[in-house]
């Protein structure tokens, strides 16, 4: 049946393994409609024709920049990373990182893992640079990068968070309950359509994926569009160039078993 056609990416699935969970992987998400049957993995391209992009009550989408800092591991031959600040705020809560003859990368490497592990920043790492960002939604930010380190040496680029941009119009889910998280009752997602077809299937995205091609890394849910009984649920599956297109109701469920 129609509920067996969610599909989680590999992102997705890295991001409810890790510290991010749903709610918060796609907190202020962006959801594109098509036309037809969906691919047989969120990994893979979007297949039929884009029909639209579902929005808060149809309203104009601001793409998300989440701001961004650096953390550039300048000497690492002994010692230990105590802390490392966002505004004030560890977030390597969980302990000092030892470094133990470690080369400025794998030291950089090792922060990397405790900032995700920690989940109040998101890090990817480059060499020696550790790149943090906000979680998504966070848009705006310019707090103070620091840092305490024992022996160990780092610098902070700029000093601060900076370059985000806030979302407008982008989509959350309603609090989880018994598993399932949904689209809030209050809340209009809607669109008015790009062009004209039957709705097939959906998917949810992250602002900095277009959704269109195939990834192994980018945050996916992919699944059917029914008038009732699927994920996604609608009055009508027409689309029309310009005329509204109107959600009833979303939901995912996660399994017991």
């Amino acid at each position: 049946g129609n509920h067996m056609t969610i599909r989680f990416s590999t992102g997705t699935r890295n991001g409810l393994a890790g510290s991010l969970g749903l709610q918060g992987m796609f907190n202020k998400f962006y959801m594109n409609v098509y036309s037809g049957a969906q691919p047989a993995s969120a990994d893979a391209a979007a297949t039929g024709t884009l029909l639209g992009t579902v929005s808060l009550s149809s309203g104009a989408l601001t793409k998300e920049t989440r701001a961004t800092g650096t953390i550039t591991i300048t000497g690492a031959t002994g010692g230990t990373i105590n802390t490392i600040t966002v505004g004030g705020l560890n977030i390597i809560p969980d302990g000092a990182l030892t470094v133990s003859g470690d080369t400025t990368s794998t030291l950089a490497s090792k922060l990397c893992d405790a900032i995700n592990r920690n989940g109040i920043m998101e890090a990817t790492v480059n060499a020696a640079v550790v790149t943090i960002t906000g979680r998504p939604g966070t848009g705006v930010t310019t707090a103070a990068v620091t840092g305490s380190l024992t022996t160990a040496t780092a610098t902070y680029g700029s000093g601060a968070m900076a370059s985000g941009v806030a979302p407008v119009n982008a989509l959350i889910f309603d609090v989880p309950a018994l598993g399932v998280i949904a689209k809030p009752a209050s809340a209009i997602w809607s669109m008015a359509g790009l062009a004209i077809g039957t709705a097939g299937w959906f998917r949810v995205r992250r602002a900095q994926d277009t959704g269109t091609a195939a990834s192994s890394t980018e945050s996916r849910i992919d699944g059917a569009i029914a008038t009732s009984g699927a994920q996604l649920n609608v009055g009508s599956l027409t689309v029309s160039a310009g005329a509204p297109f109107v959600v009833t109701s979303f939901t995912v469920t996660l399994p017991k078993a």
